[in-house]
């Protein structure tokens, strides 16, 4: 496999390697069309029999994709930044100039503290490129998802940060060599 676009159905019977992509119809209706497609990332080599990925979705050792955030199953970013990793802080504050030069700052709404992260991950293997592309590729810039390999300095140990991807680009720098870069924007929804 080695296309967002190819992915194939999980199969019991078969044997999956780190960051093999494999997806699962959830809720299929008399009609046979499914509620929801889900895509499940391997986390390390996988053997023939083994646990299907949606029968234990928040702790399986073998599939990663979600994680439980608030009751709810939640797409999970899995894979790590490389060290070139930037944000930025841009609080939303409302300010009203007096005469004399006085001025009054206050917050913009509830959610002021929203960060930007702009991310690298350079040097990645085609399937590891692969899987990452297909994650972002899923998610249509629109569904927010947890990152869960954010770096201490923006994680938050109250709550799980949820981000959306507006942009994303791939650079194939020579043979099994991939750099991806994306931006990551913070938001308050679940969609």
């Amino acid at each position: 496999m080695s296309s967002i676009y190819n992915i194939d159905q999980w199969n019991a019977t078969r044997v999956y390697y780190k960051n093999d992509i494999v997806y699962q119809k959830i809720s299929i209706g008399t009609t046979g069309v499914p509620k929801a497609i889900n895509y499940y990332y391997a986390l390390k080599d996988v053997p023939a029999n083994n646990t299907p990925p949606a029968t234990a979705p928040f702790n399986n050792q073998y599939w990663g994709g979600y994680t439980n955030c608030n009751g709810q199953m939640t797409p999970n970013f899995l894979w790590t930044a490389s060290y070139n990793l930037s944000a930025d802080h841009s609080p939303k504050v409302n300010t009203i100039a007096f005469g004399n030069g006085y001025e009054q700052r206050n917050p913009d709404g509830l959610f002021t503290q929203m960060i930007k992260l702009n991310v690298s991950f350079d040097m990645r293997s085609e399937k590891e490129a692969t899987a990452i592309l297909q994650f972002l590729k899923a998610r249509k810039g629109t569904e927010s998802f947890v990152v869960g390999t954010l770096p201490p300095i923006y994680a938050d140990a109250t709550y799980k940060k949820r981000f959306i991807c507006p942009t994303f680009n791939s650079n194939f720098t020579f043979h099994n060599n991939y750099t991806i870069k994306a931006n990551f924007v913070e938001t308050n929804t679940s969609n």
